[in-house]
């Protein structure tokens, strides 16, 4: 094989990986919430979380919710049923809107990820995300934007 082909073929692979993998990533789709804001509390309804699978109903791992009155959007995760986290999506490096992929949430500037819990997993950040305070009850969940 001459150079040529070479790179064609490993080009050919490399845009066929990231079609895929952006194929992937859509189906899996990130479930954006409405929300409000009253002073300083954010609050979501409890139903954004729910999803019917084969006529059964189920829950999101996560929604993200996003507010005019916010500078970045708030990824809340579902522990159990009355259990919530609520981390600010940005990045501690430098600033940037951090992309949710499941249970790691990463930044596209310099590749820094952090878990679900908001802990580092790979740097340069080497600051925990901000994680914000959570109530609920039987119908809301209340995020303190303190």
């Amino acid at each position: 094989m001459d150079r040529k082909e070479f790179i064609k073929v490993c080009g050919g692979t490399c845009l066929a990986l990231v079609g895929i993998a952006l194929l992937n990533q859509s189906c899996t789709g990130t479930h954006y919430a409405l929300s409000s804001i009253s002073g300083d509390k954010l609050s979501v309804i409890k139903s954004e979380f729910k999803i019917i699978k084969k006529n059964k109903p189920d829950y999101r791992k996560y929604i993200v919710v996003k507010s005019d009155k916010l500078d970045f959007p708030i990824i809340v995760y579902r522990k159990d049923e009355n259990s919530y986290l609520a981390m600010l999506m940005k990045c501690t490096h430098q600033g940037i809107e951090l992309n949710v992929n499941g249970d790691i949430l990463s930044c596209s500037a310099h590749g820094s990820e952090f878990s679900n819990k908001g802990e580092v997993i790979q740097g340069p950040a080497d600051q925990k995300l901000k994680v914000f305070p959570v109530s609920s009850d039987e119908k809301n969940i209340y995020i303190q934007l303190v």
